[in-house]
């Protein structure tokens, strides 16, 4: 196997090796230089927090984005016109989508593939781990607030290609089922074993955003409420917005079988915000946008072309382009309970009725996460 020609500043693709488990990532390298001795293997790690380190080089200052000084350095040990591959195995606290996102700040034309590797054996643990990247020390700065369950998400959502390593603990049954509970959790990104791994031709170049997805017209996960191997995967939409007290005394409740959970939501008290849903192993929330029914039409440009069309063919008349749009993965899940349960956390008839002024006056445990102002429509 070669991995496809095609224009970059690097002569020819650069594929990025992404996971949280070094043994795992090396191995993945290491099967792909067997099967295309042309590649050039560059080796970047972090050697301590806020530090990068390539192989066969010194320590690089990383400060807050090691993405883009990876990307940087990259340049300069691969210039132009070199006709070799580039096969580059990334700190494994980076994710797909910030390489991405510093690809496009410098401008690199060309192409970019973007692989993440998952020993078998260790998938779902890293998935339930809520333990802080800080204290692990592999966050990046002080404001990296993500748990390795978030990381390890993440980087399988944002692949263009996800490979599983090995074959878990257990019957061939319990390797079927972490194959689809895989699939669930990225049902965008192409999945395949490292025993007969084929790159695809090109890759992704825009950011993957798998929280925002829905608000660009994107699914943000597959509705399959029928157990494969005892996986479920549901989609939750409403358009009513949800009553704060009831859904944070229900989060539990929620999350208790739930090995994934993504989107975006609107809270009756803040109804200027979209939130952000996300949960593995912990759940977070936080702003990320405001919402498009605030903003005057001649002032939709900056929401961008998706958002924006996404926005005029499901407008409401009465709640515009506020709605909630979350995924929920699982093993052992049961959707209809909770289809139920986030339901009965949505504002009642009566609720509705009071009107906007009476939500915002509504008891909100969920305040300390947001601003007193909504962010711009932008994202």
């Amino acid at each position: 196997m070669s991995i496809a020609d095609g224009r970059s500043p690097y002569g020819r693709p650069v594929v990025m090796v992404c996971g949280f488990w070094p043994h795992a990532t090396a191995e993945a390298a290491q099967t792909l230089l067997d099967r295309d001795p042309t590649l050039r293997l560059l080796h970047y790690e972090t050697s301590r927090p806020g530090v990068l380190s390539r192989h066969g080089s010194g320590e690089i200052p990383a400060a807050e984005d090691p993405a883009a000084v990876l990307l940087a350095d990259l340049a300069t040990v691969a210039p132009g016109g070199d006709a070799s591959g580039r096969l580059v195995i990334v700190p494994e606290s980076l994710e797909p989508d910030q390489i991405r996102t510093a690809w496009q700040a410098q401008r690199h034309p060309g192409t970019l593939q973007v692989i993440t590797v998952v020993p078998a054996d260790l998938a779902l643990d890293g998935l339930t781990d809520e333990t802080d990247l800080c204290a692990v020390g592999l966050h990046h700065g002080p404001a990296d607030g993500r748990s390795i369950g978030d990381l390890v998400a993440r980087q399988l959502e944002q692949a263009d290609t996800a490979l599983l390593a090995g074959q878990p603990e257990g019957d061939a049954w319990e390797a079927e089922q972490l194959r689809v509970l895989l699939q669930r959790i990225a049902p965008w990104s192409q999945h395949q074993s490292l025993d007969d791994v084929r790159l695809p031709s090109t890759g992704r170049l825009e950011p993957v955003a798998p929280l925002t997805r829905g608000l660009r017209g994107h699914a943000v996960g597959v509705h399959e409420p029928v157990a494969e191997h005892g996986v479920t995967a549901c989609v939750f939409h409403a358009r009513r917005p949800f009553h704060p007290e009831r859904l944070h005394d229900a989060l539990d409740e929620i999350t208790g079988q739930v090995v994934r959970s993504r989107g975006h939501f609107w809270l009756a008290a803040r109804p200027d915000l979209v939130l952000s849903w996300e949960s593995a192993g912990g759940l977070s929330v936080g702003p990320v946008s405001g919402w498009l029914a605030d903003v005057p039409g001649e002032h939709w440009a900056g929401a961008g072309a998706e958002r924006c069309l996404a926005a005029a063919v499901d407008w409401d008349p009465y709640y515009g382009d506020r709605h909630q749009h979350l995924a929920f993965i699982g093993v052992d899940l049961d959707p209809v309970r909770l289809h139920r349960t986030l339901a009965s956390c949505l504002l009642t008839d009566h609720e509705l009725c009071r009107g906007e002024e009476a939500w915002r006056s509504l008891p909100d445990p969920f305040s300390r996460t947001y601003p007193s102002a909504a962010p711009s429509c932008s994202r």
